[in-house]
Protein backbone atom coordinates (compact mmCIF):
# COMPACT_ATOMS: atom_id res chain seq x y z
CA UNK A 1 0.00 0.00 0.00
CA UNK A 2 1.41 3.36 -1.02
CA UNK A 3 1.69 6.00 1.72
CA UNK A 4 2.37 9.71 1.76
CA UNK A 5 3.59 12.22 4.31
CA UNK A 6 1.79 15.26 5.62
CA UNK A 7 3.20 18.53 4.30
CA UNK A 8 2.71 21.90 5.96
CA UNK A 9 3.48 24.80 3.61
CA UNK A 10 3.96 28.43 4.58
CA UNK A 11 1.41 30.76 3.04
CA UNK A 12 3.32 34.04 3.30
CA UNK A 13 7.03 33.39 3.57
CA UNK A 14 7.03 31.41 0.34
CA UNK A 15 9.42 28.74 1.60
CA UNK A 16 8.11 25.20 1.97
CA UNK A 17 8.26 23.74 5.48
CA UNK A 18 7.98 19.99 5.86
CA UNK A 19 6.64 18.89 9.25
CA UNK A 20 6.84 15.17 10.06
CA UNK A 21 3.51 13.92 11.31
CA UNK A 22 1.84 10.65 12.23
CA UNK A 23 -0.96 9.67 9.85
CA UNK A 24 -3.31 6.69 9.73
CA UNK A 25 -4.28 7.12 6.07
CA UNK A 26 -2.60 7.70 2.73
CA UNK A 27 -2.56 11.34 1.61
CA UNK A 28 -0.48 14.48 1.42
CA UNK A 29 -2.13 17.55 2.92
CA UNK A 30 -1.42 21.15 2.14
CA UNK A 31 -1.81 23.63 5.00
CA UNK A 32 -1.48 27.37 5.44
CA UNK A 33 0.94 27.47 8.35
CA UNK A 34 0.69 31.18 9.13
CA UNK A 35 -3.04 31.82 9.07
CA UNK A 36 -4.66 28.49 9.86
CA UNK A 37 -2.30 25.63 10.59
CA UNK A 38 -5.30 23.45 11.51
CA UNK A 39 -7.34 24.01 8.34
CA UNK A 40 -7.21 21.55 5.45
CA UNK A 41 -7.19 23.19 2.03
CA UNK A 42 -6.58 20.38 -0.45
CA UNK A 43 -5.06 16.94 -0.90
CA UNK A 44 -2.36 15.81 -3.27
CA UNK A 45 -1.50 12.21 -4.02
CA UNK A 46 -3.51 9.14 -4.98
CA UNK A 47 -6.75 8.15 -3.30
CA UNK A 48 -8.74 4.97 -3.60
CA UNK A 49 -12.37 4.96 -4.76
CA UNK A 50 -13.98 4.07 -1.45
CA UNK A 51 -15.73 6.32 1.02
CA UNK A 52 -13.74 5.92 4.20
CA UNK A 53 -13.62 7.66 7.56
CA UNK A 54 -10.21 7.89 9.21
CA UNK A 55 -8.42 9.81 11.91
CA UNK A 56 -5.08 11.51 11.60
CA UNK A 57 -2.76 13.39 13.92
CA UNK A 58 -1.03 16.59 12.82
CA UNK A 59 1.25 18.31 15.33
CA UNK A 60 -0.58 16.47 18.13
CA UNK A 61 -3.99 17.72 16.99
CA UNK A 62 -6.58 15.10 16.09
CA UNK A 63 -8.70 15.46 12.98
CA UNK A 64 -11.64 13.44 11.78
CA UNK A 65 -11.58 13.29 8.01
CA UNK A 66 -13.57 11.72 5.20
CA UNK A 67 -12.44 10.62 1.74
CA UNK A 68 -15.05 11.28 -0.93
CA UNK A 69 -15.12 9.35 -4.19
CA UNK A 70 -13.50 11.26 -7.10
CA UNK A 71 -12.88 14.40 -5.04
CA UNK A 72 -9.51 16.12 -4.82
CA UNK A 73 -9.98 17.35 -1.27
CA UNK A 74 -11.25 16.14 2.09
CA UNK A 75 -13.87 17.55 4.40
CA UNK A 76 -13.09 18.02 8.05
CA UNK A 77 -16.34 16.89 9.59
CA UNK A 78 -15.25 17.78 13.10
CA UNK A 79 -15.92 21.42 12.22
CA UNK A 80 -19.45 22.68 12.72
CA UNK A 81 -19.92 26.34 13.47
CA UNK A 82 -23.53 26.88 14.50
CA UNK A 83 -25.56 29.89 15.45
CA UNK A 84 -28.59 28.73 17.38
CA UNK A 85 -31.44 31.09 17.96
CA UNK A 86 -33.04 27.99 19.23
CA UNK A 87 -32.89 27.28 15.65
CA UNK A 88 -29.55 26.85 13.98
CA UNK A 89 -28.00 29.27 11.60
CA UNK A 90 -24.28 28.92 11.41
CA UNK A 91 -21.66 26.48 10.40
CA UNK A 92 -18.54 25.59 8.52
CA UNK A 93 -17.12 22.25 7.52
CA UNK A 94 -13.57 23.50 7.11
CA UNK A 95 -12.16 23.82 10.60
CA UNK A 96 -10.25 21.49 12.86
CA UNK A 97 -12.38 22.08 15.95
CA UNK A 98 -16.01 23.14 16.29
CA UNK A 99 -16.65 26.83 16.81
CA UNK A 100 -20.18 27.73 17.82
CA UNK A 101 -21.91 31.08 18.02
CA UNK A 102 -23.86 31.41 21.29
CA UNK A 103 -27.15 29.66 21.68
CA UNK A 104 -30.09 31.90 22.46
CA UNK A 105 -29.49 35.01 20.41
CA UNK A 106 -32.65 36.64 19.11
CA UNK A 107 -32.85 35.97 15.38
CA UNK A 108 -36.39 36.95 14.44
CA UNK A 109 -38.00 36.21 17.80
CA UNK A 110 -39.17 39.83 18.04
CA UNK A 111 -40.79 41.74 15.19
CA UNK A 112 -43.69 44.23 15.08
CA UNK A 113 -43.80 47.27 17.39
CA UNK A 114 -40.49 46.16 18.93
CA UNK A 115 -39.66 49.64 20.25
CA UNK A 116 -42.64 49.59 22.60
CA UNK A 117 -42.57 48.12 26.10
CA UNK A 118 -44.17 48.75 29.46
CA UNK A 119 -43.36 52.10 31.09
CA UNK A 120 -45.14 51.79 34.45
CA UNK A 121 -43.73 49.55 37.24
CA UNK A 122 -44.81 45.94 36.96
CA UNK A 123 -44.21 42.55 35.35
CA UNK A 124 -44.39 41.23 31.77
CA UNK A 125 -44.23 37.56 30.76
CA UNK A 126 -43.31 36.45 27.23
CA UNK A 127 -43.44 32.92 25.83
CA UNK A 128 -41.74 32.08 22.54
CA UNK A 129 -42.38 28.75 20.87
CA UNK A 130 -39.98 28.24 18.00
CA UNK A 131 -39.75 25.50 15.38
CA UNK A 132 -36.70 25.28 13.11
CA UNK A 133 -35.98 22.75 10.38
CA UNK A 134 -32.78 22.50 8.34
CA UNK A 135 -31.94 20.13 5.47
CA UNK A 136 -28.48 21.25 4.29
CA UNK A 137 -25.36 23.22 5.18
CA UNK A 138 -23.95 26.02 3.04
CA UNK A 139 -20.31 26.94 2.62
CA UNK A 140 -18.57 30.32 2.53
CA UNK A 141 -19.75 30.95 -1.04
CA UNK A 142 -23.37 30.24 -0.16
CA UNK A 143 -23.50 26.94 -2.09
CA UNK A 144 -24.81 23.82 -0.40
CA UNK A 145 -22.05 21.47 0.72
CA UNK A 146 -22.77 18.22 -1.20
CA UNK A 147 -22.20 15.95 1.80
CA UNK A 148 -24.91 17.77 3.74
CA UNK A 149 -27.73 17.40 1.22
CA UNK A 150 -30.92 15.81 2.55
CA UNK A 151 -29.80 16.04 6.15
CA UNK A 152 -32.42 16.72 8.84
CA UNK A 153 -31.68 18.94 11.82
CA UNK A 154 -34.64 19.99 13.95
CA UNK A 155 -34.84 22.37 16.89
CA UNK A 156 -37.99 22.96 18.94
CA UNK A 157 -37.79 25.50 21.74
CA UNK A 158 -39.99 26.89 24.46
CA UNK A 159 -38.42 30.16 25.59
CA UNK A 160 -39.65 31.84 28.76
CA UNK A 161 -38.93 35.52 29.40
CA UNK A 162 -39.75 37.52 32.51
CA UNK A 163 -39.50 41.32 32.45
CA UNK A 164 -39.70 43.68 35.43
CA UNK A 165 -40.08 47.44 35.03
CA UNK A 166 -38.86 49.28 38.12
CA UNK A 167 -40.23 52.55 39.51
CA UNK A 168 -36.85 54.18 38.83
CA UNK A 169 -36.31 56.62 35.98
CA UNK A 170 -33.21 57.64 34.05
CA UNK A 171 -33.05 60.32 31.35
CA UNK A 172 -36.83 60.29 31.31
CA UNK A 173 -37.06 56.56 30.62
CA UNK A 174 -38.05 53.55 32.73
CA UNK A 175 -35.36 51.23 34.07
CA UNK A 176 -36.01 47.51 34.03
CA UNK A 177 -34.48 44.05 34.13
CA UNK A 178 -35.15 40.86 32.18
CA UNK A 179 -34.24 37.17 32.19
CA UNK A 180 -34.83 34.57 29.49
CA UNK A 181 -34.58 30.78 29.89
CA UNK A 182 -35.23 28.28 27.06
CA UNK A 183 -36.10 24.60 27.02
CA UNK A 184 -34.81 23.07 23.80
CA UNK A 185 -35.25 19.75 22.00
CA UNK A 186 -32.57 19.04 19.36
CA UNK A 187 -32.47 16.23 16.82
CA UNK A 188 -30.11 15.48 13.92
CA UNK A 189 -30.62 12.72 11.36
CA UNK A 190 -28.25 13.28 8.44
CA UNK A 191 -28.93 11.05 5.45
CA UNK A 192 -25.25 11.00 4.56
CA UNK A 193 -23.51 8.84 7.20
CA UNK A 194 -20.24 10.70 6.70
CA UNK A 195 -21.66 13.75 8.53
CA UNK A 196 -22.66 11.74 11.59
CA UNK A 197 -23.94 14.82 13.44
CA UNK A 198 -25.02 14.11 17.02
CA UNK A 199 -27.58 16.30 18.83
CA UNK A 200 -27.98 16.62 22.58
CA UNK A 201 -31.70 15.82 22.86
CA UNK A 202 -33.84 17.78 25.32
CA UNK A 203 -32.53 20.18 27.95
CA UNK A 204 -32.28 23.69 29.35
CA UNK A 205 -30.51 26.33 27.26
CA UNK A 206 -28.30 29.20 28.32
CA UNK A 207 -29.65 32.00 30.51
CA UNK A 208 -29.88 35.46 28.94
CA UNK A 209 -30.26 38.31 31.42
CA UNK A 210 -29.85 42.05 31.31
CA UNK A 211 -31.02 45.56 32.10
CA UNK A 212 -32.84 48.01 29.85
CA UNK A 213 -33.98 51.60 29.53
CA UNK A 214 -37.37 52.04 27.89
CA UNK A 215 -37.96 55.57 26.62
CA UNK A 216 -41.46 57.06 26.46
CA UNK A 217 -42.96 57.53 22.99
CA UNK A 218 -42.69 60.83 21.17
CA UNK A 219 -46.21 62.18 20.60
CA UNK A 220 -47.22 64.29 17.61
CA UNK A 221 -50.72 65.11 16.48
CA UNK A 222 -52.16 63.24 19.42
CA UNK A 223 -50.51 59.89 18.56
CA UNK A 224 -47.10 58.23 19.05
CA UNK A 225 -44.69 58.57 16.16
CA UNK A 226 -41.47 57.13 17.64
CA UNK A 227 -40.34 55.06 20.62
CA UNK A 228 -37.13 53.24 21.50
CA UNK A 229 -35.30 51.09 24.04
CA UNK A 230 -31.70 50.35 25.02
CA UNK A 231 -30.75 46.98 26.54
CA UNK A 232 -27.53 45.31 27.66
CA UNK A 233 -27.70 41.51 27.83
CA UNK A 234 -25.34 38.81 29.07
CA UNK A 235 -25.56 35.18 27.96
CA UNK A 236 -24.49 32.83 30.78
CA UNK A 237 -23.54 29.24 29.80
CA UNK A 238 -25.67 27.32 32.32
CA UNK A 239 -27.46 25.08 29.79
CA UNK A 240 -27.08 21.43 28.89
CA UNK A 241 -23.73 20.76 27.25
CA UNK A 242 -22.10 17.51 26.17
CA UNK A 243 -18.54 17.64 24.87
CA UNK A 244 -19.24 14.57 22.71
CA UNK A 245 -22.22 16.08 20.87
CA UNK A 246 -22.07 18.37 17.82
CA UNK A 247 -25.28 20.31 18.55
CA UNK A 248 -25.90 21.49 22.12
CA UNK A 249 -28.36 23.66 24.00
CA UNK A 250 -25.49 25.59 25.57
CA UNK A 251 -22.63 27.29 23.78
CA UNK A 252 -20.29 26.58 26.69
CA UNK A 253 -18.98 30.14 27.02
CA UNK A 254 -20.03 33.69 28.01
CA UNK A 255 -21.21 36.36 25.58
CA UNK A 256 -22.50 39.92 25.75
CA UNK A 257 -25.21 41.13 23.38
CA UNK A 258 -26.38 44.75 23.72
CA UNK A 259 -29.08 46.07 21.41
CA UNK A 260 -31.07 49.15 20.45
CA UNK A 261 -34.72 48.73 19.38
CA UNK A 262 -37.01 51.34 17.90
CA UNK A 263 -40.39 51.75 16.23
CA UNK A 264 -41.39 54.48 13.81
CA UNK A 265 -45.08 55.16 13.06
CA UNK A 266 -45.18 57.25 9.85
CA UNK A 267 -48.97 56.91 9.55
CA UNK A 268 -51.74 56.06 12.03
CA UNK A 269 -52.11 52.43 10.85
CA UNK A 270 -48.52 51.69 9.82
CA UNK A 271 -45.33 50.94 11.79
CA UNK A 272 -41.69 50.09 11.03
CA UNK A 273 -39.54 48.42 13.68
CA UNK A 274 -35.93 47.33 13.98
CA UNK A 275 -33.60 45.90 16.60
CA UNK A 276 -29.86 46.55 16.11
CA UNK A 277 -27.70 43.95 17.88
CA UNK A 278 -24.01 43.47 18.60
CA UNK A 279 -22.43 40.19 19.73
CA UNK A 280 -19.11 39.74 21.52
CA UNK A 281 -17.97 36.24 22.50
CA UNK A 282 -15.46 35.06 25.05
CA UNK A 283 -13.26 31.96 24.70
CA UNK A 284 -14.65 28.45 24.82
CA UNK A 285 -12.32 26.09 26.66
CA UNK A 286 -14.61 23.07 26.21
CA UNK A 287 -15.54 22.91 22.50
CA UNK A 288 -17.94 20.07 21.75
CA UNK A 289 -17.77 17.55 18.91
CA UNK A 290 -18.65 13.92 18.32
CA UNK A 291 -15.22 13.61 16.65
CA UNK A 292 -12.04 13.60 18.77
CA UNK A 293 -10.53 16.96 19.71
CA UNK A 294 -7.03 17.38 21.06
CA UNK A 295 -6.98 18.08 24.83
CA UNK A 296 -6.43 21.73 25.61
CA UNK A 297 -8.02 22.98 22.38
CA UNK A 298 -9.87 26.26 22.83
CA UNK A 299 -12.00 28.27 20.41
CA UNK A 300 -13.52 31.71 20.08
CA UNK A 301 -16.48 32.56 17.88
CA UNK A 302 -16.22 35.73 15.82
CA UNK A 303 -17.93 39.01 16.60
CA UNK A 304 -21.15 39.79 14.79
CA UNK A 305 -23.87 42.34 14.24
CA UNK A 306 -27.43 41.70 13.15
CA UNK A 307 -30.76 43.40 12.72
CA UNK A 308 -34.31 42.19 13.22
CA UNK A 309 -36.63 44.26 11.03
CA UNK A 310 -40.37 44.35 10.45
CA UNK A 311 -43.16 46.48 9.09
CA UNK A 312 -46.88 45.98 9.59
CA UNK A 313 -50.26 47.50 8.84
CA UNK A 314 -53.40 47.48 10.99
CA UNK A 315 -55.88 45.51 8.88
CA UNK A 316 -58.65 45.64 11.47
CA UNK A 317 -58.70 46.78 15.07
CA UNK A 318 -55.99 44.90 16.97
CA UNK A 319 -54.81 42.84 13.99
CA UNK A 320 -51.45 43.65 12.38
CA UNK A 321 -50.25 41.97 9.16
CA UNK A 322 -46.82 42.51 7.69
CA UNK A 323 -43.34 41.35 6.72
CA UNK A 324 -40.53 40.46 9.10
CA UNK A 325 -36.90 39.44 8.70
CA UNK A 326 -33.40 39.39 10.11
CA UNK A 327 -29.90 39.89 8.70
CA UNK A 328 -26.94 38.39 10.58
CA UNK A 329 -23.36 39.32 9.66
CA UNK A 330 -20.26 37.95 11.37
CA UNK A 331 -17.40 40.40 10.79
CA UNK A 332 -14.41 38.69 12.44
CA UNK A 333 -13.26 35.13 11.78
CA UNK A 334 -13.59 32.35 14.29
CA UNK A 335 -10.40 31.33 16.07
CA UNK A 336 -9.05 27.91 17.08
CA UNK A 337 -6.12 27.85 19.53
CA UNK A 338 -5.61 31.53 18.73
CA UNK A 339 -5.43 31.04 14.95
CA UNK A 340 -8.00 32.78 12.74
CA UNK A 341 -10.04 30.40 10.57
CA UNK A 342 -10.45 31.89 7.08
CA UNK A 343 -13.84 31.82 5.39
CA UNK A 344 -15.56 31.10 8.71
CA UNK A 345 -17.77 34.20 8.80
CA UNK A 346 -21.51 33.55 8.88
CA UNK A 347 -23.98 35.57 6.80
CA UNK A 348 -27.71 34.93 6.99
CA UNK A 349 -30.72 36.80 5.64
CA UNK A 350 -34.25 35.47 6.16
CA UNK A 351 -37.58 37.13 5.42
CA UNK A 352 -41.19 36.04 5.77
CA UNK A 353 -44.78 37.00 6.61
CA UNK A 354 -46.11 37.72 10.07
CA UNK A 355 -49.21 38.70 12.00
CA UNK A 356 -49.93 39.94 15.50
CA UNK A 357 -53.23 40.21 17.34
CA UNK A 358 -54.02 42.22 20.47
CA UNK A 359 -57.37 40.99 21.85
CA UNK A 360 -56.88 42.82 25.16
CA UNK A 361 -54.82 45.77 26.29
CA UNK A 362 -52.50 43.50 28.29
CA UNK A 363 -52.19 40.57 25.84
CA UNK A 364 -50.59 40.18 22.38
CA UNK A 365 -50.07 37.15 20.12
CA UNK A 366 -47.49 36.93 17.30
CA UNK A 367 -46.85 34.46 14.48
CA UNK A 368 -43.74 35.03 12.35
CA UNK A 369 -42.35 32.82 9.59
CA UNK A 370 -38.83 33.04 8.11
CA UNK A 371 -37.51 31.68 4.82
CA UNK A 372 -33.82 31.89 3.80
CA UNK A 373 -32.66 34.39 1.18
CA UNK A 374 -28.88 34.43 1.78
CA UNK A 375 -27.03 31.68 3.65
CA UNK A 376 -23.26 31.43 4.01
CA UNK A 377 -21.53 29.07 6.44
CA UNK A 378 -24.88 28.19 7.94
CA UNK A 379 -27.63 25.62 8.15
CA UNK A 380 -30.20 26.00 5.37
CA UNK A 381 -33.88 25.85 6.30
CA UNK A 382 -36.86 27.71 7.71
CA UNK A 383 -38.05 28.96 11.08
CA UNK A 384 -41.50 29.53 12.59
CA UNK A 385 -42.03 31.57 15.79
CA UNK A 386 -45.14 31.78 17.98
CA UNK A 387 -45.02 34.44 20.69
CA UNK A 388 -47.32 35.30 23.58
CA UNK A 389 -46.99 38.51 25.63
CA UNK A 390 -48.92 39.29 28.81
CA UNK A 391 -48.53 42.31 31.08
CA UNK A 392 -49.49 42.01 34.75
Amino acid sequence: MQTFKFRRISGTRGNGITVPSVCTFEAALKFDSTETPHCVYNVTGDRDNNLRKNKCLVNNIAYSVVFFRSLSRIAVIAAATMVISYGLTGDSLAQAAPVTEPAGINLGDTSFNDGFSRLSPGWVYQQYFQISYFNAITGASGNIIPASKNMNVNAIASINQLVYVTPYRLFGGSLGATALLPFVDLAANPENPSLNLKANGFGIGDLTWGVFLQMPPIISGGRPIFTDRFEFDVISPIGKHNNNKDINQSSGYWSIAPYYAFTVLPAPRCELSARLNYLYNFSNNTPASSSPISPGTYTRAGQAVWINFATSYVAIHGLYVGINGYYFKQFTNDRVDGFAQPNSKVTSLSIGPGISYKPYKSTIFFINDYFPIIEKNTFSGFQLVFRYVHSF
